[in-house]
């Protein structure tokens, strides 16, 4: 889940204009997942596209515990492959998806199939903060980008590559459900 403090500083490492700051609410109550999304819908108005995924990919939770060590483990063994031999493999590696390699050297991951109430549709948000809205609701998809800054990680981490996200190609947060997350990824090295 994104925070409005995590959110602000990485503005500020990103060089964002104070000016455009000075519009944004960043002392809300970050339990209400309102501010959160107001904030979202601040930044998709006052900033470029290419700087909201910017800030957004930085913000990815559950950094930590076992799919790290798992993504890290996936890495020491895996030295010797190729990148497209390792992004193959992924899927072997325990809520990484199946990613799959696109012809511009990109590659893209769907969430899919998660359902847990929050939308009527055939997926659903694992965000604990989305969870906590009442339906019927309509989220920015660049709110997702906090999810994909936490797939960002750990395939930085198992691939031994530097990426960037390219995409949120889709979501379930502004389609109820009927899409799922899906991210596309930029290989930077």
């Amino acid at each position: 889940m994104p925070t409005l403090k995590k959110i602000r500083d990485t503005m500020k490492k990103q060089k964002i204009n104070g000016e455009i700051m000075e519009q944004m609410d960043f002392e809300a109550d970050c339990n209400n997942p309102h501010n959160i999304i107001s904030l979202i819908d601040k930044m998709d108005k006052l900033l470029t596209r290419e700087q909201c995924l910017s800030i957004m990919e930085k913000q990815g939770c559950c950094k930590g515990g076992q799919r790290d060590k798992d993504c890290k483990a996936f890495a020491l063994e895996h030295t010797d492959k190729s990148f497209s031999e390792k992004l193959a493999l992924m899927s072997n590696i325990q809520y990484m998806m199946s990613p799959y390699l696109n012809d511009d050297g990109t590659f893209t991951i769907t969430f899919s199939g998660y359902q847990n109430g929050v939308h009527s549709g055939k997926t659903t948000c694992a965000c604990s903060s989305i969870k906590k809205l009442k339906q019927p609701f309509s989220v920015s998809p660049t709110y997702c980008g906090c999810c994909a800054g936490h797939f960002l990680y750990h395939y930085q981490n198992a691939l031994g590559v530097k990426l960037k996200l390219k995409e949120i190609n889709s979501s379930p947060l502004n389609t109820n459900g009927e899409k799922p997350c899906k991210f596309t990824f930029e290989v930077l090295d």
